[in-house]
């Protein structure tokens, strides 16, 4: 902490900015071996610092997820999302600056592609019965959902896209879940009031769990996708679920639908 003067001339105490602090914490969580932790505070710096419109911020948190050690298969793909969400933000600013200034848009990462992995957790059958025979129970009595994920070999699986809406009337952070704590997520995107973002998801997983960021706690909205993708004539098209569906966690589970029937 350190010393400076106000607009009176009185000496006062200068703190940190919430982005730096969680930065601070990473730092911390490096020195001492934790990725995982690491990583939690990179995001939370991340989501601050593209708050503040903070670009030397974003190229920091950028610099500073190279330096986690992927350890295991979990930390490698949170990480990966997290690059990839920074890279998302640093473009949008850019296309801001852009606008602002009248200068056309040069895309600062014209190559970046979503993370297509989901998770390294592999489950048997015979768990992942189970699993969906819980979220169907579930789905019956009107019950808040349990999110399901069934992951396969990416060769076995038929893909369907998801679009999810932003009706909320501001902007958004969206994650997609590996496990129903949403400790580990495959996805990682910031939405805009009245924009959309896709991902493709595994048209046979019975419910895929979206966490939607608030300034309170967060939002769930488990989503039953094959039910959805049963909806598609000849499973062509895409389906979508608006963010507005979400509900205090664990959530009620939302059917899509098919893309043209939601339009924005």
């Amino acid at each position: 902490m350190c010393l400076d003067r106000d607009e009176s001339g009185t000496f006062c105490a200068a703190v940190a900015s919430q982005p730096d602090r969680d930065l601070g914490a990473a730092r911390f969580a490096l020195d001492r071996g934790d990725g995982a932790a690491a990583l939690k505070s990179l995001d939370r710096a991340r989501r601050g610092y593209f708050k503040a419109h903070d670009v030397d911020g974003l190229e920091h948190v950028l610099d500073m997820a190279a330096l986690v050690d992927q350890t295991d298969e979990r930390t490698r793909i949170s990480r990966a999302n997290l690059e990839y969400a920074v890279k998302q933000n640093l473009r949008q600013e850019s296309r801001r600056a852009a606008h602002q200034d009248g200068d056309p848009w040069v895309d600062p990462y014209p190559d970046l592609q979503a993370p297509t992995e989901h998770t390294g957790l592999v489950l048997t059958r015979r768990v992942k019965l189970l699993i969906g025979l819980g979220v169907v129970v579930a789905v019956a009595l009107g019950a808040g959902a349990i999110a399901a994920i069934a992951i396969f070999d990416p060769a076995d699986e038929q893909m369907v896209a998801l679009r999810l809406v932003n009706d909320t009337g501001r902007a958004r952070t969206v994650r997609g879940c590996t496990d129903p704590d949403c400790f580990s997520t495959w996805m990682h995107r910031d939405v805009g009031p009245g924009l959309e973002t896709d991902a493709e998801v595994d048209a046979d997983a019975l419910v895929e769990l979206f966490k939607v960021e608030r300034s309170g706690p967060d939002d769930c909205l488990p989503v039953r996708i094959h039910d959805g993708y049963q909806q598609l004539e000849n499973g062509s098209g895409a389906l979508a679920v608006r963010l507005s569906k979400a509900t205090p966690c664990p959530g009620t589970t939302v059917l899509p639908v098919p893309t043209e029937q939601t339009p924005l």
